[in-house]
């Protein structure tokens, strides 16, 4: 039946040169024409004398004019053209438009990990310093991610420089640009080696700070980072500065944390193991996730440190993220995540040290408090404890 049906199209084709034709059959083989490429380029080879009909005769169209043979082949070679030209653009348009949506697709996975982990290794490795407002444009292909750094001081949270990270695939690089290029460190803690040590010990670890805040003015506010000869878990922390200092009157910013890794780094027959940004690692409680309910000031001790350990396993999973945002944050590079991890699902969230901001005299207070064996003064501003009625900023674009 098919070939029965090939020779009825052949003999249509030797009919229409012969010119045998009518004119409703001759429209009719024009449409099967369009319609069938290899029928209408059957036509054009037999037009041009390349094959010969079917009784092995040449055939020729003596009812076709030269230009009408002419005007059918051009035709037909103008659609092969056109044809192949849609290909050739279509084909890696499509391609392009299937990449750009891979890359925004795939970009917009990395984000939520890169900003996330990026916030993390900030806030576990720079006490006092937490992450504001931030930008963005990642892809597969490239990306980056922009993000203010800021530093309460008192009560207003001031900027202190950004941290930039770009991915290339997945290789990712990242730097923190400070303010005028340098970050004064002046947060520091001291590691407890040992507990009870006498006071003496490490008086010279704490004087200047408190002969800092005596002389400074009444109306002043300042950051002061302490450290205790004993670890504490969140709820001794907030009552023993709460003898000292009301809620009202101090914030605690950052919390100094015990993860195995800091004994490691005592150097020799040294008694003190001074830890500062880059080698000391914490928190700031205000940085975790809580969840929808809200949380208490001063309370719920369990749930913070469960926020914390939360963000902890959470970087296990993503160490060779947190490794390249580490280079950048780490004196030694490597964050070791697994190794703290460890160590605080065996020991406990142990609080060692804190930076607290607020009005000098009320931070002078904690002088009075024999198991602060260190203390740092950081950060100093004119009196902005009190929030105005109204405030703001405005950028130069």
């Amino acid at each position: 039946m098919t070939n029965q049906n090939g020779d009825d199209r052949e003999q249509k084709l030797l009919a229409y040169l012969r010119g045998d034709l009518t004119g409703e059959e001759a429209k009719r083989l024009g449409e099967e024409l369009a319609d069938d490429e290899e029928y209408g380029k059957r036509l054009e080879r037999l037009l041009l004398g390349e094959e010969q009909g079917t009784d092995g005769k040449q055939e020729v169209a003596p009812g076709l004019s030269e230009a009408r043979q002419r005007a059918i082949v051009r035709r037909g070679k103008w659609k092969n053209r056109l044809t192949t030209s849609f290909y050739a653009f279509a084909i890696p348009c499509l391609a392009g438009v299937l990449l750009l949506f891979v890359n925004g697709w795939v970009g917009r996975l990395m984000h939520d990990d890169l900003f996330r982990v990026a916030r993390d290794m900030v806030n576990f490795t720079q006490p006092g310093v937490s992450v504001g407002s931030s930008g963005s444009q990642v892809g597969l292909l490239y990306g980056s991610i922009d993000m203010e750094l800021r530093e309460q001081v008192g009560n207003e949270a001031k900027s202190a420089g950004r941290f930039r990270s770009t991915n290339v695939l997945w290789n990712v690089s990242a730097r923190p640009e400070w303010t005028g290029g340098v970050r004064e460190q002046k947060l520091f803690f001291r590691y407890p080696l040992s507990a009870g040590e006498p006071e003496e010990d490490t008086s010279f670890l704490r004087t200047p700070a408190w002969t800092t805040l005596e002389k400074l003015p009444e109306g002043t506010v300042s950051q002061l980072a302490i450290s205790f000869d004993s670890f504490l878990t969140y709820e001794q922390y907030v009552e023993l500065v709460s003898r000292h200092v009301s809620s009202y009157n101090q914030e605690t910013v950052w919390f100094a944390v015990d993860t195995g890794v800091e004994v490691k780094q005592v150097d020799g027959e040294a008694g003190n193991l001074l830890l500062g940004p880059g080698e000391v690692w914490g928190f700031a409680e205000r940085e975790l996730d809580y969840g929808t309910a809200p949380i208490q000031v001063n309370g719920e001790g369990e749930r913070r440190m469960a926020a914390f350990m939360g963000e902890m396993k959470y970087l296990t999973e993503q160490k060779s993220l947190a490794r390249d945002m580490g280079y950048a944050l780490l004196s030694g590079g490597n964050p070791q995540l697994e190794e703290r991890y460890r160590y605080l699902q065996e020991k406990g969230v142990r609080i060692y040290g804190a930076v607290l901001t607020g009005p000098t005299k009320e931070l002078l207070r904690l002088k009075e408090e024999k198991s602060i064996t260190a203390a740092f003064v950081g950060k100093i501003d004119w009196w902005n404890w009190e929030r105005p009625a109204a405030s703001g900023t405005q950028n130069s674009w």
